[in-house]
């Protein structure tokens, strides 16, 4: 009994893998239907008349082919016509040019011409469509293996084809462009054979994809290769895109046209402009209460700005700025063009507008912090002399004389001005508060309160000088030491700021044409001016991690 049911048990396993075998060999005859064959083989034969157009050892006048029912096939292209097709009278002298371009040398098989390669293209198609069309036959086994195997054939073959119909050749100092050759359908034509080719890539695929999914896969992808292949066909014979440039002549534009963008132009502009001032004009006195504020501003930079030695008008700066932005806008709307490019350049005259309210006093920190450092530089020399001079009798007044007189600027200046407003009758103590406003310098205004708490309560301030010496002097090593450890940030915020600029002035040198149309254009403006702020953020961001205040 027991073997009985192990004897029934072997025969259902038996069918069960007679069964998945026979469904997976015939999953794809099943998967396609007799309407789709009719297809396949009215795309096989297209691609086997083309195949034998493009040969040159049979005669044109004998290149007449009938072709299938409409029902079957679909319509006709342009160059068929009653219910026939034969070589085109514009290809005749084509594939005799063609032949004669002999492109590629292969050892045991000889020299292959233009026209062999396409020949060989058309063929792996008609290959692969026949293949298709012989795995429905219900009468002929179906051999994945096999099958597989020769649809990967194909598809080498055809990409090898394709590899040297996409090359340009010299010869000479002639350049030999195969992808405009047929009166330029070859470009089209080569496009649809890359699709075609990954379409043969798609169905080796479907073998190893599930069983579930397989026939799917299969249909579709053979499908797509009918479709492609009649698309091919009709590439050929229906009228070809020149190749040719139009004649330039349709692009000129005469006086009249030139004189009325100009004027339209013109008018854009005038009402951009009349537009900001009915805008200035509302808020009138908005502007006029910002205007005296400004006003009174640049007195106390004036004021600033001659405290730090340095003679200047502010409306220099605040106006040189605008000029410089307006120039830069002006050929940033140059180079847009039309009414954009005069609303470009408003754009960035109001953004110089913004910047310029904000220059000047950008301009005196700046030059606080460099005068600063200067005199930083100078400090532990002034409180040798300083020191010396307590040591020799002289009080503090003469020392800082002595200072002013011996020293260089800008250490000088600062030390001769407390002076001089001591002897024109300002309190010491006055004049030195007012040493430490002008100059940013931590270890200058600890100096200056030193003497000030040594005025009024008394000590000995030769050896506070000595001790502040020594403490300068380790402060300049740890900075020094400092400076050298944060080297690498300072150099990776110089790096991060100037590799952009430098990567697209070599793509500018090496592709001007499509950089500068798209530096033109808005899109490119407003990129350039994002990256422009981001760069700076990144700056700053990098200066930030490495600075360490001692």
């Amino acid at each position: 009994m027991i073997m009985i049911k192990k004897f029934h048990f072997f025969i259902l396993c038996v069918l069960v893998a007679v069964t998945l075998v026979g469904t997976a060999g015939q999953g794809y005859g099943k998967a396609l239907s007799t309407k789709d064959r009719d297809r396949i083989q009215c795309a096989r034969e297209k691609m086997s008349i083309l195949a034998e157009i493009f040969d040159v050892h049979l005669a044109n006048d004998k290149k007449v082919y009938p072709m299938p029912p409409i029902a079957k096939c679909g319509p006709l292209p342009a160059g068929c016509r009653n219910g026939q097709c034969k070589i085109p009278k514009w290809f005749e002298e084509e594939l005799t040019r063609m032949d004669s371009n002999k492109v590629v040398y292969t050892p045991g098989e000889g020299t292959s011409s233009e026209v062999d390669l396409w020949r060989q293209a058309f063929s792996n198609v008609y290959l692969f469509l026949d293949r298709a069309d012989k795995s429905l036959d219900p009468s002929q086994p179906v051999v994945l293996d096999q099958l597989s195997r020769g649809y990967v054939g194909n598809r080498l073959n055809l990409v090898r084809a394709l590899d040297f119909l996409n090359k340009d050749l010299l010869r000479g100092t002639q350049l030999l462009v195969m992808k405009d050759s047929m009166d330029g359908r070859a470009r089209s034509m080569l496009a649809t054979f890359e699709l075609i080719n990954s379409e043969f890539f798609s169905t080796i695929e479907s073998f190893s994809s599930p069983i579930s999914q397989r026939e799917d896969k299969y249909r579709k992808s053979v499908m797509a290769v009918v479709t492609l292949a009649n698309h091919l066909f009709s590439q050929f014979f229906n009228t070809a895109i020149p190749t040719y440039p139009p004649d330039p002549k349709i692009y000129n534009s005469n006086a009249r046209e030139r004189s009325a963008r100009l004027l339209m132009t013109l008018f854009g502009a005038v009402l951009a402009g009349f537009a900001v001032f009915l805008l200035l004009e509302n808020k009138r006195d908005n502007i006029l209460a910002v205007w005296a504020e400004y006003k009174q501003k640049s007195t106390v930079w004036a004021e600033d700005f001659n405290r730090q030695f340095v003679t200047i008008d502010i409306k220099y700066i605040v106006f040189g700025t605008i000029a410089l932005f307006a120039i830069g806008g002006l050929f940033m709307g140059l180079i847009v063009g039309g009414f954009l490019g005069v609303f470009v350049f408003l754009l960035v005259v109001f953004m110089g507008g913004v910047v310029s309210i904000r220059m000047p006093m950008a301009v005196l920190d700046a030059l606080k912090k460099s005068r600063g450092r200067k005199i930083n530089a100078q400090l532990m020399d002034s409180l040798i002399l300083l020191s010396n001079s307590l040591r020799s009798g002289m009080d503090i007044v003469q020392g800082f004389e002595l200072v002013s007189r011996d020293m260089q600027p800008p250490i000088a200046d600062e030390f001769g001005l407390v002076v001089k407003n001591y002897q024109l009758g300002t309190p010491f103590e006055k004049a030195l508060d007012g040493l430490t406003e002008r100059v940013e310098s931590r270890m200058l205004s600890y100096i200056v309160k030193a003497i000030i708490i040594q005025r009024q309560v008394g000590g000995n301030l030769t050896v506070i000088f000595s001790r502040l010496v020594e403490n300068i002097r380790e402060e300049s090593k740890l900075e020094e030491k400092l400076q050298a450890m944060t080297a690498q940030q300072k150099i990776q915020s110089i790096v991060v700021s100037v590799m952009p600029f430098v990567m697209m002035l070599v793509m500018f040198i090496f592709n001007p044409t499509q950089m500068i149309s798209f530096y033109a254009s808005p899109v490119g403006i407003f990129v350039f001016l994002f990256c422009i702020i981001w760069i700076g953020i990144g700056m700053q961001v990098l200066k930030k991690m490495g600075e360490v205040r001692v």
